[in-house]
């Protein structure tokens, strides 16, 4: 009996070694086959993030040379404004000249008025040519001031919306849907 016992456990241990050998073998092909995947989802992610850096790469070239391009056109934009300003103050300082002249010319006259009726005449026509003057003025420095935006916001009509985004769809493959 002790005889049958001892090979009934050996038969049992044999068993039960054989049992632990193929989970062993069988928790080892999980473990193959989850490294496996982890390894594929690894190696997708750095073939995604490889074709982001590349896109990115390739966008930031050409959006820096087109930044560059903006800078130098914002440049040459305030350079005219600066120029148009200049010319609409030299204009409003030869103005204030000239104004200046009038009136001492005006007082000179009045002061040499020979009557009341005289002095009320030369008001009357300094003051109607000082309103011509100035109204005629405020026209040119209207146009001149229309003219200096124009010139000075004609880089600005080139919008944002024409820099190309060409090249993140190879990261973002659903923008192009």
């Amino acid at each position: 009996m002790a005889t049958a016992k001892k090979t009934a456990a050996g038969k049992t241990t044999a068993k039960t070694a054989e049992a632990i050998a193929d989970a062993g073998k069988t928790a080892q092909a999980a473990a193959n086959d989850a490294f496996a995947s982890i390894e594929t989802i690894s190696n997708a992610a750095r073939d995604q993030f490889e074709s982001f850096v590349a896109a990115v790469s390739e966008n930031s070239e050409s959006l820096r040379e087109q930044a560059d391009e903006m800078i130098e056109t914002y440049r040459d934009s305030l350079e005219t404004a600066k120029e148009h300003m200049r010319s609409v103050n030299a204009e409003l300082m030869n103005a204030a000249r000239e104004e200046t002249q009038e009136a001492v010319e005006f007082v000179n006259n009045l002061a040499r008025a020979k009557s009341p009726v005289d002095a009320l005449e030369l008001q009357r026509d300094y003051w109607t040519k000082l309103f011509e003057t100035r109204v005629q003025r405020a026209r040119e420095l209207t146009e001149a001031s229309f003219e200096a935006a124009r010139g000075s916001f004609e880089p600005f009509s080139t919008s944002l919306n024409a820099f190309p985004a060409t090249g993140f769809e190879k990261f973002f493959p659903f923008s192009a849907k």
